[in-house]
């Protein structure tokens, strides 16, 4: 029997049938596609050969990573890279440079094989096989060709490649090149002939040794601790060669020489095809945690990419992924970057429905709370604070910002926003009242020595830098933060049943924290301080996104969003690809999805690489990751009071698909778009939390799986429903063939760059 409730959506009057669940229903969208087909897809191709790393195929397993790519006419390279392979100079006090976390915590370069040819290259047919995780195909050269494969092993620490010949380049040789240990940053600047830093001393020269069949280059750290890259060649049927490899990292002990060792004398008892075997499941279950397909080729396979890419830099969550992730090239952002990059990089996780990649951050967190407390200067003892950059263990040593404003002082506060979103989108009460609270209140107390009363009555900020533009007292960088953190940590007194001694502080702070400074051209940097300058950060717009906290549901509110948007792409000289990423997350906000994939378009045209990698004057991995995040916020949102289903969708895209995209609360959302209009939404509950939701769906709809007590209409199309933890319902438009035939998700067609591939194809 089915109950029907007059409700009323987008001003038009309309009937909800609720339908009730029965013992025999299995309310619940089907998801019609064959998941290697679809993924593959989405791969990268080369038939010319790549030249350097932002056209490489590239492979990785949140530890290790590779790169292949051309180096000379006889050779190519196979990079070898390692994510917590740094100097520990602040550790060990006796070789650390006067001044900050780089070059003192830099990430070091291990080095490199090379696979020498017969003949002279000429070209290739290579695909990055996302489905399994593997580079694939042939290499070309005047005499012959090689049939290569490789894997960075998804369970263990482990290259494994196998290269095998035609009969006259049977020949072909494989050989490792040691890098020195030394910081790129500095590299970098003493090659254009300056002595940038004369005090920092490189380490002692590795040295070669063998265990057995293993070849070690172990290589001791000035500091202290320890590198080693083993490996081993075995020679097989059809001339073939099998490259094993690892690399083992340790400090302040010297035991990674026995860590790399045991992996590859394990690797060497087991065929090739058996480490395959292992490698891929891992990834063939990771890819159906979600699913989208939208009608750009170009920008569905742009985002399967950077889901594939931040598992390779986050799988396990051993190491955090920096400015390179496991790919370290020759760079000046060697290290953790905490005023944008690692935020960025890990945003885009929690909605694609991987909280197993984005937990890593908040456990690391935890795992260097007693650095996080060194950070902090003296008098602030109760503080956690970072700098601008650090190294794995997150010492990153901050002045005092009453004494040295140039800092920013909202690093750790944004990083905890990270953090507390990987509670909303779980709902684990367990890790906000052991891990997420403890740490917020932590960061919050740094601002709270720095507050002062003004002759107004209103706490204010002294001068503090809005990163990358200047410092100005109420920057509104860090007052967006404050307020975001005062507030968070009230709420999560609420939810913990916590009477914290810091709440009524807290309530006060929210009750006279000075206003956001504002002029005729929208929000400024700070006070006295106009925005007036080309700037690629949106440090000053940080209320609007990511923290969601000047909702444009008001009108007001919306116009000085709108006016301050286009203030700052006014001046375009300075702006970069992130700008681009995050300026059509605020279009998306707005619920404007022309002015949203305009933005994205523009990126892909003029800022990512042909292997989607991407720089700012060096190798950085943050912005496409937000790229990324940026099509999730078209796709659907959940900041506020509610989610909000396909919200920012452009005309052209009349077919829109996607399953258990994840949102704050909890839920697993899937939707279907045809047509233009939205057929149905399929709303899973994982906790059990209120569920307020705009569907976007017209006229007389259908909730299935759910009694008609437990649907409100909260009106503007906004509904409430109860929703039991495990349960999934099912909204609908009546008028589309109610019988569950249109429950059905398939791949959208696609009619924008239909044959768009990655890669480089001539």
């Amino acid at each position: 029997m089915k109950f029907p409730i007059l409700l009323s959506l987008l001003g038009l009057q309309f009937s909800i049938m609720a339908e009730p669940i029965s013992e025999n229903s299995t309310h619940r969208e089907v998801l019609q596609i064959d998941w290697p087909s679809f993924i593959g897809k989405q791969d990268l191709y080369w038939n010319t050969l790549p030249q350097e790393w932002n056209q490489a195929p590239f492979i990785g397993n949140g530890m290790m990573g590779s790169m292949i790519f051309r180096q000379d006419d006889h050779h190519l390279v196979i990079q070898l890279g390692r994510s917590d392979v740094q100097d520990h100079r602040m550790e060990d006090g006796k070789h650390e440079v006067p001044g900050r976390a780089i070059p003192n915590q830099s990430r070091l370069p291990i080095g490199y094989f090379t696979l020498k040819t017969a003949g002279k290259l000429k070209d290739c047919d290579l695909r990055l096989n996302l489905w399994d995780a593997e580079i694939s195909g042939k290499i070309r050269t005047e005499v012959g060709e090689i049939d290569l494969i490789a894997v960075m092993h998804s369970g263990k620490d482990l290259l494994a490649l196998r290269a095998t010949p035609s009969k006259r380049e049977s020949s072909f040789s494989i050989r490792w090149h040691p890098e020195e240990a030394f910081c790129p940053r500095i590299k970098d600047r003493r090659a254009g002939g300056k002595s940038y830093i004369d005090e920092y001393f490189g380490s002692p020269l590795p040295v070669f040794s063998n265990e057995g069949e293993v070849i070690l280059c172990i290589q001791d750290l000035i500091a202290g601790g320890q590198t080693t890259t083993a490996w081993s060649v075995k020679h097989g049927d059809h001339d073939s060669q099998t490259l094993y490899a690892s690399v083992g990292h340790s400090f302040p002990e010297n035991t990674a020489t026995e860590t790399a060792t045991n992996v590859v004398k394990d690797a060497l008892d087991s065929d090739f095809s058996e480490h395959l075997e292992t490698h891929r499941p891992w990834w063939n279950e990771f890819y159906t945690k979600s699913y989208v397909s939208i009608p750009d080729a170009r920008l569905e396979s742009f985002f399967w990419i950077q889901h594939y890419k931040m598992a390779c830099a986050t799988m396990g969550g051993r190491a955090l992924a920096d400015n390179q992730g496991p790919w370290l090239q020759p760079t000046g952002w060697p290290a953790l970057w905490w005023n944008l990059n690692v935020q960025l990089a890990y945003s885009h996780m929690l909605p694609a429905n991987h909280p197993e990649l984005s937990i890593g951050l908040l456990n690391h967190l935890v795992k260097y709370q007693h650095n996080l407390e060194k950070n902090v200067p003296e008098g602030m003892e109760d503080s956690i604070n970072l700098n601008t950059n650090s190294g794995q263990d997150l010492l990153s040593p901050m002045d005092h910002p009453l004494k040295k404003p140039k800092q920013s002082a909202g690093n750790m506060t944004w990083v905890m926003h990270n953090c507390y979103m990987q509670y909303r989108y779980t709902m684990d009460e367990d890790i906000l009242r052991e891990k997420i609270f403890p740490l917020l209140r932590k960061s919050i107390n740094f601002y709270r020595h720095i507050l002062e009363e003004g002759d107004d009555g209103k706490l204010h900020l002294p001068p503090l830098a809005s990163p990358e533009y200047g410092h100005a007292a109420d920057c509104n960088y860090d007052l967006a933060l404050l307020r975001w953190g005062c507030q968070t940590l009230i709420d999560s007194c609420n939810i913990l049943k916590i009477q914290d001694t810091l709440l009524p502080e807290w309530k006060d702070i929210l009750a006279r924290l000075t206003d956001y400074p504002i002029d005729e051209t929208g929000f400024m940097i700070g006070k006295d301080m106009p925005y007036a300058r080309s700037h690629r950060h949106y440090s000053h717009l940080m209320m609007i996104y990511p923290l969601s906290t000047f909702s444009p549901d008001l009108p007001e509110n919306r116009k000085l969003i709108e006016k301050s948007i286009n203030h700052w792409f006014s001046y375009p000289k300075g702006l970069a690809g992130y700008s681009f990423t995050g300026s059509s997350s605020m279009y998306s906000i707005l619920g404007n999805g022309e002015m949203a994939e305009k933005r994205l378009q523009d990126f892909l045209n003029d800022k990512v690489h042909p292997n989607t990698f991407y720089s700012e004057s060096s190798p950085v991995i943050e912005t496409p990751p937000a790229g990324a995040r940026s099509i999730e916020d078209m796709l659907i949102q959940s900041w506020g009071d509610r989610i909000r289903v396909l919200p920012a969708i452009p005309d052209k895209w009349k077919n829109v698909s996607f399953a258990d995209l994840r949102t704050e609360g909890a839920f697993l959302i899937s939707a279907k778009r045809e047509n233009g209009k939205t057929v149905f939404v399929a709303i899973k509950s994982l906790a059990g939390a209120p569920c307020r939701i705009q569907t976007g769906i017209e006229g007389e709809i259908l909730v299935t799986g759910l009694e008609d007590d437990k649907i409100r209409d909260l009106g503007n199309g906004i509904l409430e429903l109860d929703i039991p933890a495990n349960a999934q319902v099912i909204v609908s438009s009546k008028s589309l063939a109610p019988d569950q035939a249109q429950w059905v998700i398939t791949p959208s067609k696609q009619d924008n760059r239909s044959d768009w591939q990655w890669g480089m194809e001539n």
